[in-house]
């Protein structure tokens, strides 16, 4: 069994929608190009298909996401009270984070897997 087979939730479909609900991308497009690193019409394809992401687009996506959660702690409006919006985002991201490290480890373990079904 493969990795597509056991996923279930789509990761890219949920965080395209924590980014542009967050105003962090504008279009399918700008996240498939900015944040994922793929062609404009990756992301759209991929949750057409229902495809899950490969570890190299997981990694990407965590990078950028870490990227833009450092520049959050930077900003002096960071964790005040006033900046609701910005504390709520910081909090998705880091949630984003956890979620993806979760997926890559189950990568990690399904091509184990098939290393040894392989074998």
């Amino acid at each position: 069994m493969r990795y597509n087979e056991y996923a279930g939730d789509n990761i890219l479909r949920d965080a395209f929608q924590l980014y542009r609900r967050n105003n962090l991308t504008r279009s399918q497009q700008a996240f498939s190009r900015r944040i994922l690193g793929m062609g404009p019409s990756y992301y759209s394809c991929m949750v057409t298909r229902n495809r899950q992401p490969s570890r190299r687009v997981l990694e990407t996506l965590m990078s950028v996401t870490k990227t833009i959660m450092a520049t959050f702690v930077g900003n002096p409006h960071f964790r005040q009270p006033y900046a609701e919006n910005l504390n709520q985002a910081y909090d998705q991201l880091e949630q984003l984070v956890a979620r993806i490290n979760v997926e890559m480890t189950f990568v990690e373990v399904m091509d184990d897997l098939q290393v040894l079904e392989d074998a």
